[in-house]
């Protein structure tokens, strides 16, 4: 060995090693593909000023005899004072995420005596979203996602009327 040859293996340990703890502690990105994103997309809610609150979540799941527990994904229904309207946002989660199936979101709204539907659905890979005027009205709100690993379809939201006015 030469001389130093312990100093030189010492300082490469130690560079080393607080290079791999820089890398094991680098936070990975958000998501391009959060809530958030999907409320200012056009392809989403449309919301440029990326206001919302969240009135009501559910999971979009299926839990049948018969057929394995899956979870696809959360839907959520959204509101905007400022554009007085609602969206019903279908945001693929977990291994889901990023693997396209069908995907929809429905939006349903009380006018009166009639039912307003908006839908969106597709072969989508992160989310669905779906978007209407609803100040001072009833609305209902749904979400399906095909699996893409089984065929079967997972389902989520709230099949009554609500979030009134």
């Amino acid at each position: 060995m030469f001389p130093g040859f312990a100093r030189v293996v010492r300082r490469s340990a130690l560079v080393l090693g607080l290079a791999a703890a820089a890398v094991m502690s680098t936070a990975a990105p958000a998501s391009a593909h959060s809530l958030d994103s999907a409320v200012v997309s056009e392809a989403g809610c449309g919301w440029s000023n990326g206001n919302y609150t969240v009135l009501h979540s559910d999971a979009i799941e299926v839990d049948l005899p018969g057929h394995a527990y899956e979870r696809m994904g959360t839907v959520y229904l959204l509101w905007n004072a400022q554009y007085g309207e609602n969206c019903v946002v279908a945001l693929r989660t977990g291994d889901a995420h990023g693997v396209a199936s069908d995907t929809q979101a429905l939006l349903a709204v009380q006018a009166g005596s009639t039912v307003v539907r908006h839908r969106d659905g597709g072969d989508y890979a992160h989310y669905a979203a779906a978007s209407g005027p609803a100040a001072n009205q009833c609305v209902r709100y749904e979400a399906l996602i095909q699996s893409p690993f089984t065929g079967v379809w997972t389902y989520g939201g709230r099949p009554t009327w609500g979030n009134c006015g």
